[in-house]
């Protein structure tokens, strides 16, 4: 699943960089022949919102960028009230045995950064792991959750000087 992670980062990186230096459409869709094989890149804008999809034989990878919902069941923890998504990406592989999805959502928030860590700390279920650590002027607490085959990462990031707060949660699940 690494490999082809890269090979698909990789694909969507360019792609990226020639939407930005040549604009993209509202919708836009070619395929890109590798060694590896082919994948189909697939670009969506409606506003300030825009979808990149990335889809090859191994699987798909789907990044979202600009203010969108999600829930608790998308994501397997509870949401952050009020905190607003900045962009989401997601990874399903479907080729073999070690299939599975990783998915990232990076949240914002103005509220502060204890009492985003004190939501967590009250709301989150079977904690396997916590920490919180200060480095410089950024403060950090994150929380793993879940078991082998379907975790959950939450990270809470902020800085000592105020400013909003910044919430990553992460999920990988195996299928």
């Amino acid at each position: 699943m690494r490999r082809n992670a890269a090979v698909v980062c990789a694909l969507f990186i360019l792609y990226s960089l020639t939407c930005l230096t040549t604009g993209c459409s509202s919708e836009e869709s070619k395929t890109v022949v590798t060694p590896e094989g082919k994948a189909t890149v697939t670009t969506k804008t409606e506003g300030e919102k825009s979808v990149v999809k990335v889809e090859t034989k191994e699987g798909t990878l789907t990044v979202q960028s600009g203010s969108q919902a999600i829930s608790e069941a998308e994501v397997g923890v509870p949401v952050y009230p009020g905190a607003k998504v900045v962009h989401s990406g997601q990874l399903a592989e479907t080729k073999d045995a070690a299939s599975g999805i990783a998915a990232s959502y990076s949240l914002t928030t103005n509220d502060s950064f204890d009492k985003v860590v004190s939501f967590y700390k009250s709301n989150l279920k079977d904690v396997q792991h916590a920490m919180d650590q200060s480095m410089g002027d950024q403060k950090m607490s994150l929380f793993m959750t879940g078991k082998e085959g379907d975790m959950r990462t939450i990270q809470v990031m902020a800085s000592t000087a105020g400013g909003p707060t910044n919430i990553q949660i992460t999920k990988v699940v195996e299928k």
